[in-house]
């Protein structure tokens, strides 16, 4: 059980939310954390289940999930049915899915093939239901999504190089990808998740078609170019994906949109995936370094080839060559080797 620290009036609020709820006598069981401030407990009944959110403010905010999660709801996607809200003291009490995440089902065993396709048919209903503008989401353009690989400069280039990047670097870094972000196809643009992967898709046996997959942790959902989810998805930085499970992806994918040409998709994950890649890369030093979760380093190898495999393509040649020559080898196996010295 994680159960989170002792904080009085944390928990003086949580109970009286549970108990305007009706839930006053459930059981909590606190679920593993996150990369975020959220926490979640499963609250258990006698004859009924539902789950919490603790979301504690000002480090969270319940109005980007609620407004998210209303959107996808409308376009035919299953997300957790909300039971009961407080916005002021950030809780939620919603509907319970159960523990069948992709990422379980695949670790159980599951044919790989099946679970992608449903979560690919997700994608593609997006794309036709939530595709075009979305005046009330934050906006990623290739400006904002450029600056956003600050995460790469401010925490995983000191951690290897053993100095902050000069300016000069920062600024020719950045450019360099708003550059690229900017002249590379997106697919299109609309509802793009964010963070779309196994971990945050559940299936759900009672429901059919793209219903069957109920998605979670769609709060920082924003209107930018949709391959970036694609990428989420087949380039996951959390567990490697058969190669032949992410060329059937595509391919349905690309069934879906047949305008679409394969060099267009290529590029599109090569730029916007590469773009994510290097983000996370950095993202997981964070974490560790500010948040106290090392656990997540063990994936920094396999987001690296991902990036690696991102720079190889000729939209983002002067990336590489960048990249070669400010962060060369021995910074990238320090990098690769700082889960062992990490204190878990």
């Amino acid at each position: 059980m994680n159960t989170p620290r002792f904080e009085p009036e944390r928990d003086a609020a949580r109970a009286q939310f549970l108990a305007n709820a009706g839930w006053a006598d459930a059981r909590l069981e606190w679920r593993p954390g996150d990369a975020s401030f959220r926490r979640y407990a499963r609250l258990q009944g006698e004859t009924r289940r539902a789950m919490l959110m603790d979301a504690p403010p000002p480090k969270e905010a319940l109005g980007p999930f609620t407004m998210c999660g209303a959107m996808l709801s409308a376009a035919g996607i299953t997300t957790p049915q909300i039971l009961a809200e407080d916005s002021a003291q950030g809780f939620l009490l919603l509907e319970d899915f159960g523990d069948a995440t992709f990422t379980n089902l695949l670790d159980a065993g599951e044919d790989p093939n099946a679970l992608y396709a449903l979560a690919t048919d997700v994608l593609i209903a997006i794309r036709q239901d939530l595709g075009g503008p979305h005046p009330t989401l934050p906006h990623y353009d290739a400006a904002a999504r450029a600056s956003h690989v600050s995460t790469f400069l401010d925490w995983l280039w000191p951690e290897c190089m053993d100095a902050l990047p000069t300016a000069d670097e920062r600024t020719e870094f950045t450019a360099l990808w708003r550059d690229a972000l900017h002249q590379a196809p997106t697919l299109g643009h609309g509802f793009v998740h964010r963070d779309f992967h196994v971990d945050n898709l559940m299936r759900l046996k009672s429901r059919d078609g793209v219903a069957a997959c109920g998605v979670l942790d769609f709060q920082d959902a924003g209107y930018g170019p949709l391959a970036y989810d694609l990428a989420s998805l087949i380039e996951d930085a959390r567990r490697d994906v058969p190669a032949q499970v992410r060329a059937a992806c595509l391919a349905r994918y690309q069934n879906a949109a047949p305008h679409l040409s394969p060099e267009d998709i290529a590029a599109a994950l090569a730029v916007h995936g590469g773009q994510r890649h290097c983000r996370v890369a950095g993202l997981w030093v964070r974490l560790w370094r500010r948040d106290g979760k090392p656990g997540y380093l063990k994936h920094m190898q396999r987001t690296l080839n991902h990036l690696d495999h991102s720079l190889r393509h000729p939209a983002l040649v002067d990336l590489r060559a960048f990249l070669a020559e400010k962060f060369p080898a021995d910074a990238r196996a320090r990098a690769v080797s700082l889960h062992e010295s990490a204190p878990l």
